[in-house]
């Protein structure tokens, strides 16, 4: 057996990482991992020692991926680039897609979605309760799958994803039981709107976590084409069968699951093809697994529950005159939609900025001498400032050209608590946008609990003041919830990120 070919296994996905000077180093690395005399004397060498000579002198021989491209050139070629921007981009489309579909509509065409109030109310609460109780498992297959791709561990990412995607199924379906029992018994809508609500909730709550799937296999391509493939089959069946609208925007989500599950099949069987020894792969122990990726799950909850927050709190300030027990006042929807739509289109360039910056930082962190603290951390802090000049400029680019396209197609002049909403909810959105980056910087570099207090302590603000000021002064005044809580999140993280950037080099040895 030749033994050349048994040590390079040791060192995958490890030789980017390590900055090694000595063999004994590589010694300790390699007694680390478990290995002992008689490991090596296995593979052809008398001790450890002598192994990691060996090792040593091989990367020596051939640098580290990060020392060959600073060989040739230092930064990524154009279109490697543009790949990590599509992928960064990827996961935000599953949210972009269908919120500019509803948006369009409900601008330009609002008699085509016109529901009763009732069940306009109930989709909407299923809608949001969907995004919320899923946004922690689509954080968790996140982390776990890129992670598993990334050691170039297909059967393992899928076995985990696919792990994580029933864990959240299975919590669905009890979340949905729980919701119908507790809708009957205080009446909240009628029995069977009760029902399509809980069927809505279901297949949006599949699809949220399939388009994460999707995301880390690298095809998040097949997430746009899924959502114009389910509009157009939707289309096509309203037009020869005549559905209900009610029945058509139940039917959607669940030709887009269909459509999410073909391509997840296929992602992973393409996966498994051109890696077939991974199928030897031992799988992680479950405890542990969990234990790691809770803070990720705690996380995701608190950030959607955040991002709607207002809209609850606006929902709950409906009239009790109208009957209605749970209803989002149309201007107030309609302001909301249109800077969440800049928020989320923001959102997939903050993902691409942060992991920019986090390159530029391990970029730095490997050139400088260690001496050069003070000149890294005033590299830092210049990329730092020019990132968040750039989410600044982008949402309000965004949102403006928004406003205008849809203000001016619509036949109805913009009432003033349209604009209201607008105005303070764009507010409370931009804060978001820039506070995003921070969140993620915080959670690159192991700091995910920061990141989780300083989103929770917003989600309280957002609803405390939210809710008092829509009760008492108007409906639109529940963005004012949205603006303080932003508020809170971005100097909590800011705060958190400061510290991290006075500390540079610390803060990477332990990321």
């Amino acid at each position: 057996m030749n033994h050349n070919e048994d040590k390079d296994p040791l060192m995958n996905g490890r030789e980017s990482r390590l900055q090694l000077v000595h063999a004994r180093e590589v010694a300790a690395l390699i007694e680390s991992l478990g290995y002992t005399d008689r490991s090596a004397r296995e593979w052809g060498f008398p001790d450890i020692f002598s192994l990691a000579e060996h090792l040593f002198a091989r990367l020596q021989q051939n640098p580290a991926p990060d020392e060959r491209a600073s060989q040739k050139g230092g930064w990524l070629s154009l279109w490697e680039e543009t790949r990590c921007a599509l992928h960064k981009f990827s996961l935000s489309l599953a949210y972009v897609i269908p919120w500019m579909v509803m948006l369009i509509l409900e601008y330009l065409r609002p008699d085509a979605l016109r529901v009763s109030p009732e069940i306009g109310g109930a989709l909407s609460l299923s809608l949001i309760a969907s995004l919320i109780t899923t946004g922690g498992f689509v954080q968790m297959i996140s982390r776990s799958g890129n992670f598993y791709y990334g050691l170039k561990e297909p059967v393992l990412a899928h076995h985990t994803c696919i792990s994580l995607l029933n864990i959240g199924l299975t919590s669905s379906l009890f979340l949905t039981l729980l919701g119908i029992m507790v809708g009957s018994y205080f009446h909240l809508f009628a029995g069977n709107y009760l029902v399509l609500a809980a069927i809505n909730y279901l297949a949006l709550s599949l699809l949220w976590m399939l388009c994460a799937v999707l995301s880390v296999q690298g095809s998040g391509w097949c997430i746009p084409f899924i959502f114009f493939l389910s509009i157009l089959m939707s289309g096509l069946i309203k037009i020869f069968v005549h559905l209900g609208t009610t029945m058509l925007l139940i039917l959607c989500p669940l030709l887009a699951v269909s459509c999410a599950i073909a391509c997840v099949l296929a992602g992973s069987y393409r996966a498994e093809r051109k890696n077939p020894q991974s199928k030897d792969s031992a799988r992680p122990r479950s405890g542990v697994m969990f234990i790691s990726l809770v803070q990720f799950y705690v996380y995701g909850t608190v950030y959607f529950s955040f991002l709607f927050a207002d809209r609850l709190t606006a929902g709950s300030a409906v009239p009790w005159v109208s009957g209605l027990s749970f209803g989002i006042d149309a201007a107030y929807k309609k302001g909301t939609d249109l800077v969440l739509l800049a928020f989320l289109i923001t959102a997939a360039l903050v993902e691409y900025l942060a992991d920019s910056f986090l390159r530029f930082w391990q970029r730095l962190a490997t050139e400088l001498p260690q001496a050069a603290s003070e000149q890294l951390m005033v590299s830092l802090w210049k990329r730092h400032s020019k990132s968040m000049l750039a989410i600044f400029t982008a949402f309000v680019v965004i949102a403006l050209s928004a406003w205008f396209a849809f203000s001016r197609s619509s036949s109805l002049a913009p009432a003033p608590r349209l604009l209201q909403t607008a105005v303070l909810g764009g507010l409370g959105y931009l804060m978001l946008s820039v506070a995003l980056l921070e969140i993620i910087i915080l959670a690159s570099i192991n700091a995910i609990s920061m990141a989780s207090l300083a989103v929770a302590a917003g989600v309280a603000v957002n609803l405390l003041t939210g809710y008092g000021l829509s009760h008492l002064w108007g409906v639109q005044y529940a963005a004012v919830g949205l603006l303080a809580g932003s508020a809170v999140v971005l100097w909590i993280s800011n705060a958190a990120v400061k510290r991290v950037l006075g500390h540079p080099d610390y803060h990477y040895s332990i990321s």
